[in-house]
């Protein structure tokens, strides 16, 4: 596996240096990511409790047994793409800023 690695390390090295050279061609597109993008968010106890009892109600109301954070997490993000929850979002924001 080290040598995969290395030889990443190698291409993106020589990548970088074709870039800086005097008449380098200009960078092409950049490639469409095709994997998920992990991320990582840490809560306060009382928010945790908060969203666990939040899915556990979600649950409950769609009639399935557990909704995983991660599901209700890109939920709320899709939520959030409306005006109004939008809004509801950035002004909680607003208020934290305070």
């Amino acid at each position: 596996m080290s040598n995969e690695r290395e030889a990443r390390r190698e291409a993106r090295r020589k990548a970088a240096h074709r870039r800086v050279e005097p008449d380098a061609a200009p960078a092409g597109e950049t490639a469409l990511r095709s994997k998920p993008v992990r991320i990582t968010v840490d809560l306060t106890p009382e928010l945790y409790r908060r969203l666990n009892r939040w899915t556990a109600e979600a649950a409950e109301e769609i009639d399935v047994v557990k909704v995983p954070l991660a599901e209700v997490m890109r939920a709320f993000i899709r939520a959030a793409e409306d005006p109004q929850v939008r809004g509801r979002v950035l002004a909680e924001l607003r208020k934290q800023g305070q």
